[in-house]
């Protein structure tokens, strides 16, 4: 999870993102997920956990949508960011297990 925030403020800060881009991120992590879950990778704790930022994404591709200011978007990411952070702490790995699904 940290890579995909990571990699989506790294983006924003040079092309504002859009919210096609983040609803196919959301995508590759809800299906990413769900996979390692499946596979045993992951306990069920860490894919519910994972649910509240996969969930903030969605919240914020909304928010671009109807073309809320940058700065808050800024803030929101920064945010998910944050709890991305908390995830990998309580979840050692998750981030790297979920970017050896992206193709």
């Amino acid at each position: 999870m940290l890579n995909c925030i990571k990699k989506l403020i790294e983006e924003n800060k040079m092309v504002k993102i859009s919210s096609e881009l983040l609803d196919q991120e959301i995508e590759f992590i809800s299906k990413s997920l769900e996979l390692m879950r499946d596979a045993q990778q992951i306990s069920n704790d860490a894919y519910l956990d994972s649910g509240s930022i996969q969930g903030g994404l969605t919240v914020i591709s909304s928010l671009i949508e109807q073309q809320i200011p940058d700065v808050e978007i800024d803030s929101l990411m920064q945010t998910l960011y944050l709890r991305s952070e908390i995830l990998e702490e309580n979840h050692p790995g998750i981030s790297e297990i979920l970017e050896s699904y992206r193709n």
